[in-house]
């Protein structure tokens, strides 16, 4: 999907999960980690998101500052401040398209879940800002098996445990073959 107005697109996978890959149970968050919701602010402010519907319904609503891109199966399916797509290719070039209108120079899409996304956009992906969770899940739905030696992990920072959170750390990894969008 690489053309010369979008070589340095890079889309971003950003996501929590357990130590197990668990990212949730299928209805929403399954962690209230400290600061977390802060840092995912922050790391997606300005860009288009990719989600499926059940994490937009998860939500509830569009983010504001961020493009709320939801690829569905249902041809009909809408809601206020959301762009249905059908494939992740669709989903792809619509957060490009809105990247160069909003002209601001941000380069990022962010791949925002939930499993079923992850599976589909991940080799697309250059980045994943994750936040592991120490926790091991019994069940539940999970992030992508994928090779860890084909990506550089970094741990950002580590958060103790505290009254009601396990602890939990922010992991930085990049891919070393870098793929265009």
């Amino acid at each position: 999907m690489e053309n010369s107005d979008n070589k340095e697109l890079e889309m971003v996978c950003v996501v929590a999960m357990a130590r197990n890959l668990v990212i949730g149970d299928g209805r929403g968050l399954i962690w209230h980690l400290p600061g977390d919701l802060k840092r995912v602010k922050a790391l997606t402010m300005g860009c288009p998101l990719i989600m499926g519907r059940r994490t937009w319904d998860s939500i509830g609503r569009a983010l504001p500052g961020r493009l709320s891109i939801v690829l569905t199966r249902n041809t009909r399916w809408s809601a206020p401040g959301a762009m249905p797509v059908l494939s992740m290719e669709a989903a792809i070039s619509a957060g490009t398209d809105w990247l160069r209108a909003q002209g601001h120079g941000e380069r990022r899409v962010i791949l925002f879940g939930g499993g079923e996304i992850y599976a589909a956009g991940l080799d697309y992906c250059n980045v994943i800002e994750a936040t592991i969770i120490d926790a091991e899940p019994e069940s539940g739905v999970c992030f992508p098996k994928f090779d860890k030696n084909e990506w550089q992990d970094s741990c950002v920072e580590s958060i103790a445990s505290g009254e009601g959170y396990p602890s939990f750390h922010y992991h930085r990894l990049v891919r070393k073959n870098h793929q265009p969008i």
